[in-house]
């Protein structure tokens, strides 16, 4: 793990500038908080001993450069947000973010008896703290700087006491925490931004805070393991909702989240959960492994495409701070220490939430299947956004796959048509509903008219909308380049089609007589990379159309 980190890390060498400002690959200039977490990153390599030299410097040149920027809010902010079309940059203050990693940067520099040390301690305790920052409880942003704060006061260099930031954490729990599901409620409801803010919640935990919310935070430790582990989906990913599910920084949340669960565990001695926490941090570092690239900087995104394709990207995503917080949260996994363990097959398992959240994910061996009753209009469809196959496998259905030119989602999922032939398509997933609440079933899990069952050899999923009989079409969007040099094919079987990426072969089956399938190669994207679609087309009318997907090797 540290050899990688040092080998992500230094990817992003040739864009340091001098004053310590690290500018973006594509973008040539400094994005948001990535000065920041780069310096982190650095302080963490040069503790471990690895080319402490090189690393030290470049911590102590990147904290110098994110205290200038983050104490005086006068500065022109960094990039934010990214025009994929024409490249235009906009700007917002995000300074929120660079309080924990300066803080910890400076720590680190500190205990290496760093000659700068004093004057870096006089600049952090002259920072107005809150006034700085742009966000205030309950949001997600300030419990980033909240986190940072945490370290100021202890360390003595903050003019705030534990009062303080008592009266902040509580605005959390009276709002937006919900302690006994373990959820952070972020309008939107993202998966990525509960994990995120669960994350800087449990870091006051570990960081020595004993203060009015000590019980709160430990029992947020129990019920957040038990949903981190819920939406972990098989392959140590981060079951789709919403925003930023896709970004690399999220499976690196999941890495630094769950070793800091173990660690508070086995001080509890509660060996049962300390073991959980592990295998889910182990878990997601092997999803993260996946994300360097062949050439360039370490991926922000689920994929290893070029930079510059912003395949998988948001709008206010970029290499140089996306991709460095990443690597950061893994940095402080190895600070708080990440052991890596055998990874077992999934327990079977079936999470259901019901309002305001509405989504639901299943387990069972190597399969994982979720759901979302209530989808984002900008981000996914409805009904089956993940299916997932193990670790270390690129096949994977993870997030809706969205055509390039018309912006539309789609999912695996049935489509129907009033006609035979290729007639035009109602598609199901793309129906505006209202919320619906997915269900646990015996051996799986349903979401209105999606019935998924899991087994030790595949799912199978039946979809119906009874009494609206209909010519069916089974639409299977699926990854067809990642970045590597190999691409998915598609390879017709008596029954549906398999997809072979590699030695990765994922079989999908359907049930009844087919009457042509037509494989769309390109025009299509999801969180992982470039997209396919193929369209499976059923003779005679129905309501419904039952299939099954396996990992055939």
């Amino acid at each position: 793990m540290i050899e990688f980190l040092a080998r992500a890390v230094d990817s992003y060498a040739p864009y340091l500038q001098e004053d310590g400002e690290l500018h973006d690959p594509v973008f040539g200039e400094p994005t948001q908080y990535g000065t920041a977490y780069h310096a982190y990153c650095n302080a963490v390599l040069a503790r471990l001993g690895i080319d402490r030299d090189a690393h030290t410097d470049r911590a102590a040149r990147g904290l110098a450069a994110a205290l200038a920027h983050t104490g005086d809010p006068t500065r022109t902010p960094a990039a934010s947000g990214f025009d994929r079309a024409t490249g235009k940059v906009t700007r917002g203050n995000h300074r929120d973010f660079t309080w924990p990693p300066i803080l910890k940067t400076f720590l680190l520099l500190r205990a290496m008896r760093h000659p700068r040390t004093d004057e870096f301690a006089k600049q952090i305790a002259e920072v107005d703290v809150p006034d700085t920052f742009r966000a205030r409880p309950p949001s997600n942003w300030a419990a980033v700087w909240l986190s940072g704060e945490w370290l100021r006061i202890r360390e003595g260099l903050s003019p705030h006491t534990v009062d303080d930031l008592d009266a902040w954490l509580g605005v959390f729990f009276e709002e937006l925490v919900d302690v006994e599901r373990g959820f952070y409620l972020e309008p939107g409801k993202p998966n990525s931004y509960d994990l995120f803010t669960r994350f800087h919640l449990a870091d006051l935990v570990i960081e020595g805070y004993d203060g009015r919310f000590r019980t709160h935070l430990h029992r947020l430790f129990e019920t957040g393991l038990d949903r981190s582990r819920a939406v972990q989906l098989s392959d140590g990913s981060l079951a789709s909702a919403h925003r930023s599910a896709g970004q690399t920084w999220t499976l690196g949340a999941q890495v630094v989240y769950f070793t800091l669960a173990a660690t508070h565990f086995a001080g509890a001695d509660d060996t049962p959960r300390y073991e959980q926490a592990r295998e889910g941090a182990s878990r997601a570092w092997a999803a993260f492994q996946q994300n360097e690239r062949p050439e360039g900087p370490f991926s922000p995104v689920e994929n290893v495409l070029p930079p510059a394709y912003r395949v998988g990207y948001e709008r206010y995503t970029a290499d140089a701070h996306y991709a460095n917080l990443a690597l950061a949260f893994v940095a402080g996994a190895i600070v708080n220490g990440f052991e890596e363990t055998p990874l077992e097959q999934r327990a079977s398992t079936v999470q259901t939430e019901d309002a305001p959240i509405f989504r639901g994910v299943a387990h069972h061996g190597s399969y994982s299947i979720a759901l979302n009753g209530d989808p984002a209009e900008t981000y996914d469809a409805f009904g089956i956004t993940d299916v997932t196959f193990g670790p270390g496998r690129v096949l994977q259905f993870a997030s809706s796959a969205r055509h390039q030119e018309t912006g539309a989602f789609v999912n695996l999922g049935l489509a129907l048509r009033t006609d035979p032939g290729r007639a035009e398509l109602d598609i199901l997933c793309q129906r505006k509903t209202t919320p619906i609440t997915p269900t646990a079933t015996e051996s799986g899990i349903r979401l209105d008219t999606i019935q998924a069952t899991l087994e030790n050899d595949g799912i199978e999923i039946e979809e119906s909308v009874p009494g609206h009989q209909g010519y069916r079409t089974l639409l299977v969007p699926y990854l067809r380049d990642r970045g590597t040099s190999t691409h998915t094919r598609v390879e017709r079987t008596d029954q549906g089609i398999d997809l072979i990426h590699g030695d990765e072969r994922i079989g999908i089956e359907v049930e009844g007589e087919l009457e042509y399938v037509l494989d769309l190669p390109h025009g299509w994207e999801n969180r992982r990379g470039l997209c396919g679609l193929v369209r499976i087309d059923l003779k005679g009318r129905g309501d419904s159309v039952r299939y099954r997907l396996t990992a055939r090797t």
